[in-house]
């Protein structure tokens, strides 16, 4: 088995970090448990949940490069979100819609059981489910977005739209209901303070790779039946899935005058109906947080901590929030930072469990992590524990995965995937006319 990718990268540098406190995790561990888990994320501290929720009297230990929470797990954009990588039309071409539904009713269900357990075990998450907005700028995204309309996604006419945010120039938006703001670390910190409270070990610094007996955990070697690879952008990738930067920044808290010029009272998530993607939402604290693509992908698939400070999309973040809403015209933008998530081919996430082995592994989240890593880690501990039920026959569970092209041809298909998506957005405000580019780019996507 390979072992874990090690990514030289300082500590999470993000806003929910920031505002953090101080959890003592263990040095030491024993030699022996039923499980062992590599990651120190969500996926990671999610499985140990839910193996404990079926299977109490396990003993497990979670082993962390870094710290609980160091990647995309403490670094994203705080939504819950019940929306999934693939578009549903394609998802329901490739597998039905009976397995398509299954899926979001799935997805659905889990955000309700993360608030939940916020409630209970993770105040500092500051967890709201008031769902997501995505508005529309131009006649081309309005267009595109009203094609989106389904039961779940409801167009709001401009007028609407306004008693809800005030975006400059805005034409209307879909309102999904189905989304949660939370601040993440919030829910690393609680979910690992309650996982602590259940017994389970967590060490911090150790670099843990999967043997036919266990793990090694820096050099000691720890026997368990059952290995978690839950590692997602920072493990073994041999072209199962690339690592994709998504940058973030932060304003200072804003006045009460502030957010009445912009609305969002409710803290429900909102973008923009771009080809690049974008997201924000409304601190617990009332700052502005947001975030996008359009860090290039490194050769190689390499991590690269300077792709998260790469300043011109920094830069482009904030012009993008300050076309939004004019009232940030003069606001100081406090936080800067960012992360990698793990892209496979088709966009869709891997849970895969070997029972000869006793090796799971799973991720693969494309930047939807939040939700899908409690759904694929819940799934998972099912498979571990030997319960089939609807879950785990969900389609992409023990799939193989897609591998993606060689280099250099990778490196220089998403690079150009990246840029037209900006290119595809100025033609579109250009033009108001659904974007030439964006027609070639999308069959390459496949999403």
């Amino acid at each position: 088995m390979a072992h874990t990718a090690k990514q030289d990268s300082k500590p999470n540098n993000s806003l929910w970090a920031d505002s953090s406190s101080e959890i003592s995790y263990s040095s030491s561990h024993s030699d022996s448990y039923d499980v062992a888990i590599i990651g120190g994320g969500f996926s990671g501290l999610w499985s140990a949940y839910h193996l404990l929720k079926l299977n109490p009297d396990l003993s497990i230990v979670i082993f962390e490069a870094q710290r609980i929470g160091f990647g995309a797990s403490g670094r994203n954009g705080g939504w819950a979100s019940s929306d999934y990588p693939v578009y549903r039309s394609t998802l329901e071409k490739r597998h039905g819609t009976e397995k398509t539904t299954a899926l979001f009713s799935a997805i659905t269900r889990a955000i309700d059981e993360i608030g939940e357990f916020a409630q209970k075990n993770a105040p500092a998450a500051s967890f709201v489910k008031s769902g997501t907005v995505m508005f529309a700028r131009n006649i081309a995204q309005e267009r595109r977005l009203k094609d989106s309309q389904d039961d779940l996604h409801i167009w709001k006419e401009k007028s609407e739209l306004k008693e809800m945010i005030r975006v400059r120039d805005a034409r209307g938006g879909l309102f999904n209901p189905e989304c949660a703001t939370i601040n993440p670390i919030g829910l690393v910190q609680g979910l690992s303070t309650y996982l602590l409270a259940k017994g389970v070990t967590i060490c911090e610094s150790v670099y843990a790779s999967a043997t036919e007996d266990g793990v090694l955990a820096n050099s000691s070697l720890v026997s368990a039946p059952i290995v978690i690879q839950a590692t997602e952008v920072f493990g073994d990738h041999q072209r199962e899935f690339i690592p994709l930067y998504s940058l973030m920044v932060a304003t200072q808290p804003l006045t009460d005058t502030q957010w009445r010029e912009i609305g969002v009272d409710s803290r429900f998530t909102f973008a923009e109906g771009s080809h690049l993607i974008n997201y924000a939402q409304r601190t617990a604290d009332n700052r502005l947080a947001i975030g996008g693509r359009g860090a290039t992908y490194p050769l190689r698939s390499r991590l690269i901590s300077a792709k998260e400070m790469t300043d011109s999309v920094h830069e482009s973040l904030r012009n993008l929030a300050q076309s939004w809403f004019p009232a940030l015209r003069d606001v100081k933008f406090t936080h800067a930072w960012g992360g990698a998530v793990a892209i496979t081919r088709n966009w869709e996430p891997y849970v895969h469990f070997d029972s000869s082995r006793g090796f799971g592994r799973l991720g693969g989240y494309a930047g939807d992590g939040v939700t899908m890593s409690y759904l694929a880690s819940k799934i998972l501990a099912h498979l571990i524990t030997g319960q089939r039920n609807d879950l785990t026959n969900l389609h992409f569970v023990n799939k193989k995965i897609r591998k993606w092209e060689p280099e250099p041809l990778r490196y220089l298909a998403v690079n150009s995937m990246v840029k037209l998506s900006g290119i595809a957005d100025k033609e579109e405000a250009r033009t108001g006319r659904p974007s030439l580019v964006s027609k070639i780019i999308a069959p390459l996507i496949l999403r």
